[in-house]
């Protein structure tokens, strides 16, 4: 299984990060890349499930998982005990061999990011999180983040963000060809 890109578009709350990641969804798709999401709740207990008729009644009436198919389609519900690590949904997430995989959230964690300034205070931000590769700002904090951020910062009403993205795609699949490459020479 082909490793995918992993990375993820944090920010506070309300900073448009799910229609930041629908808009480069679309345009990665329009280059026929495949592309996975995997988004935190992070408003603190469960996410709303809507009612799904049978898989609904199944989950509910305490099944662990309830998968539902047709037509090539899937969805899913499911409980882990313990809750389940970032490593184990990307892991599950794999299994639809996305090129990219695209995290909402997860502030904390260690993949590249993005991060998203609406507003001064998400500033922050900058200095409190690891892996920061870039940012994407708002209009009105666009000129104060270029001067704190020691990372590239992309203007959120412009294709630049894209086009960088896109070139960290190309350079993380070269790099793992070279290394794959390499392995096969070695054996």
């Amino acid at each position: 299984m082909v490793k995918p890109f992993v990375f993820q578009v944090v920010g506070y709350q309300n900073r448009g990060k799910t229609t930041f990641i629908r808009k480069l969804m679309e345009s990665l798709r329009e280059l026929n890349l495949e592309v996975a999401v995997l988004k935190h709740h992070g408003h603190g207990g469960k996410p709303d499930i809507a009612k799904l008729k049978d898989s609904h009644n199944h989950f509910h009436a305490g099944a662990v998982a309830s998968l539902v198919e047709g037509d090539g389609t899937m969805e899913l519900l499911g409980n882990f005990s313990s809750g389940a690590s970032i490593a184990e949904l990307i892991h599950l997430l794999g299994l639809f061999h996305p090129d990219v995989i695209l995290i909402e959230g997860y502030k904390q964690e260690d993949f590249p990011k993005v991060i998203l300034i609406k507003e001064e205070s998400d500033l922050l931000l900058l200095e409190g999180l690891v892996n920061v590769k870039v940012a994407v700002a708002w209009p009105e904090c666009l000129e104060r983040t270029r001067k704190q951020a020691s990372v590239p910062v992309f203007p959120l009403d412009s294709n630049q963000f894209f086009e960088w993205f896109l070139e960290q795609i190309l350079g993380w699949h070269n790099a793992r060809s070279i290394a794959i490459n390499k392995i096969e020479e070695d054996q």
